[in-house]
């Protein structure tokens, strides 16, 4: 039974779609993606409000796992720590839900998006899941997190092993745990794998990243025509509908809005002064803030290496669990996983060039040491390019970590060094 806090929870989430999604639609500027996307939002947290009831099968995830497979078994997913962002984007605060993981034992240094996690399934603030999977990507908290989930939600799972290096060998690896993760969840569902379903899926999904990768050669247009934050929507389709019909009508449909701006040499922001390049995930709680503040100065991200930047290479319908396996070195963050190297230091530089870049942002998320490590490394890489580097210390979901008025100071300075530049 659904508990009155999860329907408060995730019902503040649809509730503030379909607001958003009403005032688009007053607004004669507004984009016609925008309204997709909301409606996608809110119907992806509609279906796990409606799991339960309805006699589906819960499939809770972590970040940068393969959920292709959960949609072609006709399972519902719910990817984590995406629902532990979309609450601090929505409400504003997830204090509540933070303290419940303090209670439990959560060290304030642990990831928000892992201690909000463990804090919303003990308080019921997110519906808990008939079975929990994750992997080993990208990080430390996501490989334990699933372990945590499941002692919490008193749930089976599933751990996927996926290797650190690319080769033949390392590819049929992670087929033959893709293999056995697809037995598991066919014994716990009573479901079985739709094999044909699965090769429509990874034929979208190969289009998808296609899309993503023509609107990034859009965005390399000056004036830019996405707007400031518009990467997120980009990231949020690929985390939670991959190979859906609905991420390819709104990808699409951006690309057709995208195409049309440049056309006629619109700009996102007017006038364009500056071209940013970001790194990593901005505090969700003040979206609307760094929106307000891009559009006053003239900023706007131009790209985002680790976000939006997809590998090369192609998905086959006809090989649909090795496409699957191949997509998760395809994926732009997997440039963090592993050892540190060329992939990723070469992409940073490829996109100061390719995108015309005048400064970056870093958001350094305090309780994401894998992602800190990087900043002085990335910071001189630019620096030898020419190019400044703002790091913001935030949380992705704590409100009480960096305040607004702390990253305006931060903002206005950094835009003022680019204007004497």
């Amino acid at each position: 039974m659904t508990s009155q806090m999860t329907e408060n929870k995730l019902s503040v989430i649809i509730r503030a779609c379909r607001l958003v999604r009403r005032m688009l639609r007053a607004d004669p500027e507004a984009r016609r993606s925008q309204l997709m996307y909301y409606s996608m939002l809110e119907e992806y947290f509609a279906r796990i409000l409606r799991a339960k009831e309805e006699g589906g099968f819960l499939v809770g995830h972590t970040v940068f796992f393969p959920a292709e497979i959960i949609y072609a078994m006709g399972l519902v997913p719910m990817h984590t720590e995406t629902a532990t962002w979309t609450m601090a984007l929505f409400t504003g605060d997830c204090s509540d839900i933070l303290a419940s993981g303090a209670r439990l034992g959560m060290a304030q240094e642990i990831c928000t998006p892992h201690r909000g996690l463990t804090g919303a399934f003990a308080s019921g603030a997110l519906p808990h899941p008939d079975v929990m999977l994750w992997s080993n990507m990208v990080c430390d908290n996501t490989a334990k997190s699933g372990e945590l989930i499941m002692e919490v939600c008193h749930c089976p799972g599933f751990l996927l092993d996926r290797p650190f290096k690319r080769s033949q060998h390392e590819i049929g690896y992670l087929v033959s745990e893709l293999e056995d993760m697809i037995c598991f969840l066919e014994e716990r569902s009573g479901r079985k794998m739709d094999w044909d379903k699965l090769s429509e899926i990874v034929a979208r999904m190969d289009r998808q990243i296609e899309l993503v990768r023509q609107i990034n050669e859009l965005r390399k247009n000056v004036p830019t025509p996405f707007r400031p934050q518009g990467f997120l929507e980009l990231l949020t389709v690929d985390y939670l509908f991959p190979g859906q019909p609905e991420a390819l009508e709104y990808l699409e449909t951006l690309h057709q809005e995208l195409t049309e701006a440049v056309r006629e040499g619109r700009g996102a922001v007017k006038p364009e002064r500056f071209r940013l390049m970001t790194f990593f995930i901005p505090p969700m709680y003040l979206m609307g803030f760094l929106d307000r503040m891009s559009r006053q100065f003239g900023a706007v991200s131009v790209i985002e290496p680790f976000f939006t930047y997809w590998g090369e290479g192609r998905l086959e319908a006809s090989r649909p669990l090795e496409s699957v396996a191949m997509k998760s070195y395809m994926i732009p963050e997997m440039r963090m996983y592993g050892p540190l190297d060329e992939r990723a230091l070469n992409a940073i530089v490829q996109c100061v060039d390719d995108y015309k870049v005048d400064g970056a942002i870093y958001y350094a998320d305090v309780g994401c040491r894998h992602s800190c490590a990087t900043i002085k490394l990335f910071k001189d890489i630019l620096a030898e390019k020419g190019v400044p580097t703002l790091v913001v210390d935030c949380d992705v979901v704590d409100s009480t970590v960096t305040p607004e008025d702390e990253v305006r100071e931060k903002l206005e300075q950094f835009f003022e060094l680019l204007e004497e530049r």
